[in-house]
């Protein structure tokens, strides 16, 4: 009897010592909750694919809102040049990223295109509205185009 006792002891404290390796858990941390205070809050996709700005793109200056173009610009220039991804690897993407958790970016090249496409026009307009020099997105993501992307100078703006 004594040693059915020392078993089932056993037995729970290993079973306790599983569930508190739940995998992916940590506790939150100091560190973890300024950095979940930091993330974007509102903007996103509505579900006309149409892109609004987070509170912290709101906030950019003109010359943080250009860099921010740019460098989107220049990363659809890159992927509209990438061949999309096997069927095989983008069905794999998707089956696993509920499990594993992540990102669905990269699986369908040409819903990421339209999205990237959606983010700039919203970064465009937001420097249009403060008065910035805005891109010309047609021409500036023209097929063969290796040109640095440059606004175009708002001549309303002073200075």
């Amino acid at each position: 009897m004594n040693s059915t006792w020392t078993v089932a002891l056993a037995a729970a404290l290993l079973l306790q010592g599983c569930a508190a390796a739940v995998p992916g858990y940590s506790p939150p941390t100091a560190k973890s909750a300024k950095y979940r205070e930091n993330l974007p809050k509102g903007g996103g996709f509505d579900d006309a694919g149409h892109y609004a700005l987070t509170e912290q793109e709101a906030g950019l200056n003109c010359k943080q809102l250009t860099g921010a173009v740019t460098l989107k610009i220049i990363q659809i220039r890159q992927a509209i040049g990438r061949a999309p991804p096997s069927a095989i690897a983008a069905m794999a993407q998707e089956t696993a990223r509920p499990l594993l958790g992540g990102s669905s970016y990269g699986s369908n090249l040409a819903r990421d295109l339209k999205r990237d496409r959606a983010r700039l026009v919203a970064l465009n307009g937001a420097l249009a509205s403060k008065g910035c020099g805005t891109f010309d997105l047609d021409a500036e993501l023209k097929p063969g185009n290796t040109e640095r992307p440059k606004p175009i100078r708002n001549s309303a703006k002073k200075g």
